[in-house]
């Protein structure tokens, strides 16, 4: 099935399930965040769908709402479908699908962990990347380092920062720009004394020549 028959196959049993047009890039599903665990069963189970491949549980955040985004795809009939709930940022929540893809387990932990995004009946939900009594949800857009970790300093404003990314690179733009400026003018003095050389060969060689020639006449 092609892309919009799904949709029109979902939008028969659920109306607000929407699928917006797009300028560039893969099109996408909406599905509301409340029904997201029947919605998805339906993807898997039916027949015609047949969606039996999670491939990852993405979290996103726009700067406004929190995203969940399921690629799917089905090996049985080899068509793929990119499916997303929109949530608030306060209290974010969504029914876990390990049920369905077990695949979606440590997916939906790091979604947790990154983002703050609470599964509801997940089986072991609990930081993955970061320490257990980390604060906050460090994807998120409105995440502050903090300064320190148990003592241990976070910040490394080389390695998390753009504008100091930026500066470090100018500097050694800067740095390889007067290299090849000295670089040059040393090859420019080198062949000038060169050809100082040869100018001078060529003199002392024209005058050895001329001296000959008055022994022989």
């Amino acid at each position: 099935m092609d892309f919009d028959q799904i949709v029109a196959k979902l939008q028969a049993r659920w109306p607000e399930v929407e699928a917006p047009e797009v300028a560039n890039g893969e099109r996408v599903v909406l599905i509301p965040p409340a029904k997201n665990l029947e919605i998805l069963r339906f993807l898997k189970e039916d027949p015609e769908l047949s969606f039996d491949s999670l491939m990852t549980v993405g979290g996103a955040d726009n700067g406004w709402t929190l995203w969940v985004v399921y690629p799917l795809h089905s090996f049985k009939h080899l068509h793929k479908l990119l499916v997303k709930a929109v949530l608030e940022r306060e209290a974010p929540s969504l029914d876990s699908v390990v049920g369905l893809w077990g695949a979606a387990d440590f997916f939906e932990r790091e979604a947790f962990d990154l983002f703050g995004i609470e599964f509801r009946g997940h089986p072991d939900l609990r930081r993955i990347l970061n320490p257990p009594d980390w604060e906050g949800f460090p994807c998120r857009k409105d995440f502050e380092y903090p300064k320190e970790y148990q003592g241990i300093p976070t910040t490394r404003l080389h390695q998390f920062f753009a504008s100091q990314v930026k500066h470090e690179i100018a500097a050694r733009e800067e740095d390889e720009k007067k290299l090849v400026e000295k670089l040059t003018a040393e090859v420019k003095k080198e062949m000038a004394e060169e050809a100082k050389k040869q100018k001078a060969a060529a003199a002392a060689a024209a005058k050895d020549g001329g001296a000959e020639e008055k022994k022989e006449e």
